[in-house]
């Protein structure tokens, strides 16, 4: 994926945006080509706080991601807010006319595909998923959970690489930026604007000094000019 250097994001972001994740698509190669299977997960963080830990799926039995040969390591794709980014939102627009552009998070990562069999991590996988969205899957009676497990396989992926993106105008003047906030506002897309807020502002505000403290030193004759 290509990322410019202001588009990167901090590891603390990365780590964010995985515990908060609710689905990915699960992309794996195989002889026929490769295939994408969008799928609900958990983020299990590394114990000893070491590595970068590892995404929890699980697919029906018979789907045949789990069981035919794979090439090489598993990508799952995560999304973050995104949205459309109107011209006419810039406060530049109407001396000087822009194009629309995406504004979105993504987080990438690979790793193996591990499938677990075992009823025990199965369970422990399901229930946590259940949990996160907020119901108690212990309620279900235990012969009607173990009869369900029989019908799926788990799939782990232990990240071993991750590249992540947050492109979110910061490439842009503190005004345009403002102004694209409002905008996301107007048309109810809060997600991507607390985003821009948390990131594109003070990146804005620290590119704006940093042009002000440029001009203040060449004023002084400390930068050349060329």
């Amino acid at each position: 994926m290509y990322t410019p250097r202001h588009f990167a994001m901090t590891d603390d972001r990365v780590r964010a945006l995985l515990a908060s994740a609710e689905a990915a698509q699960l992309v794996t190669a195989h002889e026929a080509g490769p295939v994408a299977t969008l799928l609900p997960l958990t983020y299990r963080p590394d114990a000893a706080g070491s590595g970068w830990g590892s995404l929890i799926f699980h697919v029906t039995r018979v789907n045949p991601v789990w069981k035919e040969p794979y090439l090489g390591q598993a990508l799952a794709i995560l999304s973050g807010p995104d949205g459309y980014i109107h011209p006419d939102w810039y406060a530049s627009n109407a001396e000087s006319p822009g194009v629309p552009t995406w504004n979105y998070v993504t987080v990438h990562v690979w790793g193996p595909l591990v499938v677990h069999d075992d009823a025990g991590w199965l369970r422990d996988a399901v229930l946590d998923l259940s949990d996160r969205f907020g119901y108690d899957s212990r309620q279900v009676a235990d012969d009607a959970i173990d009869r369900m497990l029989r019908a799926i396989v788990g799939i782990e992926v232990p990240i071993e690489r991750i590249e992540a993106k947050a492109k979110l105008n910061q490439n842009r003047s503190r005004e345009d930026i403002a102004g694209a906030i409002a905008g996301l506002r107007g048309v109810g897309n809060h997600p991507l604007a607390d985003v821009m807020d948390e990131i594109s502002v003070p990146h804005a505000e620290a590119r704006h000094q940093l042009l002000a403290d440029v001009k203040s030193r060449r004023r002084l004759g400390e930068v050349p000019l060329t």
